[in-house]
């Protein structure tokens, strides 16, 4: 195809999972700062309860994870989190692999020796607690954007989204550049018809002052024999009416070539066009009686003829097998004609040829268009205008 923006073609569906890629690692970046920021602000909330040792730093970094994760809405929308935290010393508070034991306060009864117990627990974890606090937390957080979820999903859309409406803009610039173009095509034959005709009417003109020097030229000669006076002033006359004759006849000849030629242009266009009809006729009957399971518009045998002799023979290997069998010929895509209520299916052949059908009301294939990667434009311009 003459016109098909190939490198548009290729950017929109490079680039789409590029940005994809990048987008999702830069948001994994700035998600993952954020949650970090905000696991620091919540893990640890009642320092009071840590100094008074009345349950261990680790129950209180669990609960309060915890309780964010289990509220928190990302894992729907696909982002996984991972948290790990841990002493300077390397021991693990955050994911806790072990049933917390919490400090239970004095049990009712229990006597002044059981208080003593508990309050020395108490002195124990308010101390370890406080140690811990004093070394400092390492927090380590993980986030990560899964794959085919919805926060992904979305993301990959609008790429593509963004993409197809790129790539629609160039498409639809191309087919109004082969649109100009013909148009342009029409406008030059119409320019060779008229300057034709222009040739045609000087050409006339010419012959009418042809006649008119030559009667002139006929009286004066008359003249010359019946006067004796003045002839050097008629010879003058004379010389330069013949000089005009003689001017008028160049001018004459000159119009004739110009217009033998573009009376030749003509013929030969005529003649191609007369050529490519009968070929099509003929062609034509042909495919009638070879393949009568399979319709053609004039616009395919048109499209056949125009190929190679090879490309020819690849197509009707095609043809035959779409009349034989429609499964043995492979589909690469529908395109949906004028207002989406008619659809065509598209068929490769020799790697740069293509062939469209449809299936009409009795079960029959028609085949609507034949050509080559440089005539698609044109050709699905054409099924789109199909009413």
């Amino acid at each position: 195809m003459k016109n098909f923006p190939f490198k548009i073609l290729f950017l929109c569906i490079f680039l789409p999972p590029v940005c994809y890629i990048l987008t999702l690692n830069g948001l994994e970046s700035y998600l993952g700062k954020r949650e970090t920021e905000k696991v620091l602000d919540l893990m640890i909330q009642d320092q009071q309860a840590l100094y008074e040792g009345r349950h261990t730093i680790k129950a209180e970094i669990n609960r309060n994870i915890g309780r964010y994760l289990s509220n928190d809405f990302k894992h729907k929308i696909g982002i996984e989190t991972e948290i790990l935290v841990k002493t300077r010393g390397d021991r693990i508070l955050y994911p806790s692999q072990t049933k917390l034991e919490l400090p239970s306060p004095l049990r009712e009864g229990g006597g002044f020796a059981d208080a003593g117990v508990e309050s020395l627990r108490y002195t124990e974890v308010a101390s370890e607690n406080y140690r811990v606090l004093q070394e400092g937390l390492v927090l380590d957080l993980k986030l990560k954007i899964r794959q085919n979820t919805w926060l992904s999903n979305s993301i990959l859309i609008v790429y593509i989204f963004i993409a197809l409406v790129v790539l629609q803009a160039f498409v639809r610039k191309g087919i109004r550049k082969a649109e100009k173009e013909e148009e342009d095509q029409k406008t030059l034959v119409q320019s060779l018809l008229d300057r034709l005709k222009d040739a045609e009417g000087k050409m006339k003109e010419a012959e009418v002052r042809q006649s008119e020097y030559a009667e002139r030229i006929k009286a004066l000669r008359k003249d010359k024999e019946q006067l004796t006076r003045d002839v050097d002033g008629l010879l003058e006359e004379l010389e330069s009416q013949e000089a005009g004759l003689k001017e008028q006849a160049r001018v004459k000849e000159g119009m004739a070539a110009q217009v033998a030629q573009l009376q030749d242009e003509l013929d030969r266009l005529a003649q191609q066009s007369r050529k490519i009809k009968k070929t099509v006729e003929a062609t034509k009957k042909r495919f009638g009686v070879l393949y009568r399971n399979l319709l053609f518009t004039d616009r395919a045998l048109e499209g056949y003829l125009a190929l190679t002799d090879e490309f020819q023979l690849k197509a009707e290997e095609t043809i035959h097998r779409l009349n034989e069998d429609e499964s043995a010929v492979t589909v690469k895509r529908k395109v949906f004609g004028k207002g989406g209520k008619m659809d065509f299916l598209e068929v490769p052949f020799a790697y740069s040829g293509r062939l469209y059908y449809r299936k009409d009301s009795q079960a029959r294939k028609q085949i609507v268009a034949i050509g080559t990667k440089n005539t698609q434009e044109k050709d699905l311009t054409y099924l789109e205008n199909i009413k």
